[in-house]
């Protein structure tokens, strides 16, 4: 990977500002419900309705802009994602705080596929789950950083400050991919038919379904565990810190790993190897919420498989997907914002029916629904692949 290896550390950051900018609401919720003075399920719906636009606008947008260079696309999409970050600083109302995150939302839905698309382009086919892992270790390393700066900034200099600065972030990485992003990489435009197409393929459609299912289990819990550390294990408001600290950590040394734990396992068993992983995170929390020590290995577990599972589906899809990899890309990210979105939903629901207690046992029952689809998908070759392996 040798000389695309700044590009694709330059695409890592891209991804971590991404990253930061949706998750910093996690880490200052408790802030802006008593800032806004509204309610924990107004703040879940600001996160929620977040996610939903990146859902609907990754797929518009290979309608209507795939077609553009894909360096615009990021300088276009980074540029909206820190304005509106920035007007969320500024924010008064509920309302404003709305149309600040939808406004982040449209710069933000281009932004997973189209570094993946560049990324992929970088490397030849055999290097392409390393380069991968390469430009995922920012997603990663965002959940080691994002929820313990935020919140330190928030308790030092108030919750819109921590906007500011996920806002900064934004366009520092908008100079970075002006200079150093290619400029020759071209995307394709989509279609409702070839939209189609995609998903009429059973591999396909099946693994960007297990991403749906893996970030909506996982979200459940995950956009509400400041409300369940407070609430549940009385855990002290500056110990949750450490916790998703320890949380973002283990992510990022699990992307690192990936790699060789690829070519041990291969890549369907480090799938199901993280999705295990995870779920065994919310067993923890859900049979032991009173033992606080606990929250560490648990949390830990999560991010580790989190980031077992990402990168390797994010591969399958490139290999299932063949030339319409980009549009699938697109669909799998729909599918990951989309699971943060009911995810966030059906964790408010759980927690506005049953309290935050229960929770983990929900994430439980929908990852183990992922996993037993992914274990009965695995197997399933697309057309892609079988036209591959055709003699010519």
């Amino acid at each position: 990977m040798g000389r695309a290896w700044p590009v694709l550390i330059l695409l890592a950051f891209t991804q971590f500002c991404a990253s930061w900018g949706s998750l910093t609401i996690i880490g200052v919720q408790v802030e802006m419900r008593d800032g806004l003075n509204v309610s924990g399920d107004a703040i879940a719906g600001l996160i929620w309705s977040y996610s939903f636009s990146i859902a609907v606008g990754a797929i518009l947008a290979q309608v209507l802009i795939g077609h553009w260079p894909r360096r615009a696309v990021l300088l276009c999409s980074m540029s909206l994602l820190g304005l509106g970050a920035c007007f969320l600083g500024l924010a008064q109302t509920w309302e404003q705080a709305m149309i600040a995150r939808v406004l982040m939302a449209v710069g933000g839905c281009s932004i997973m596929p189209t570094t993946t698309v560049i990324a992929a382009s970088l490397v030849p086919e055999s290097q392409r789950p390393a380069a991968l892992s390469v430009v995922f270790t920012g997603l990663t390393a965002s959940l080691v950083l994002a929820l313990p700066i935020a919140s330190l900034v928030s308790s030092s200099a108030g919750w819109r400050a921590a906007w500011f600065v996920s806002g900064g972030s934004a366009f520092i990485a908008v100079i970075g991919l002006a200079w150093g992003v290619p400029a020759g990489i071209q995307g394709t435009r989509a279609t409702f038919k070839s939209i189609r197409a995609v998903l009429a393929d059973r591999a396909t459609s099946l693994t960007i379904l297990t991403t749906l299912l893996l970030i909506t289990g996982g979200f459940m819990t995950y956009a509400m565990v400041s409300f369940w550390l407070v609430e549940v294990t009385q855990t002290p408001r500056w110990a949750v810190i450490p916790i998703l600290l320890a949380s973002g950590i283990a992510s990022t040394a699990g992307n690192i790993l990936s790699s060789p734990i690829l070519k041990i396992l291969g890549r369907d068993p480090t799938i199901i190897a993280g999705m295990g992983s995870a779920a065994a995170c919310f067993i923890i929390l859900w049979t032991l919420p009173q033992i606080l020590w606990l929250s560490y290995p648990a949390m830990i577990l999560m991010g580790l498989g989190w980031s077992l599972c990402l990168a390797p589906l994010q591969a399958r899809l490139v290999q299932t997907a063949g030339p319409r990899s980009q549009l699938a890309l697109a669909l799998n990210a729909s599918a990951f914002f989309g699971g943060q979105g009911f995810g966030a939903i059906c964790g408010g629901a759980v927690y506005v029916a049953f309290g935050p207690v229960l929770l983990p046992l929900f994430s439980v029952l929908v990852l183990g629904g992922a996993t037993v689809l992914f274990y009965l998908a695995k197997d399933i070759k697309s057309a892609a692949e079988t036209a591959s392996d055709s003699p010519i």
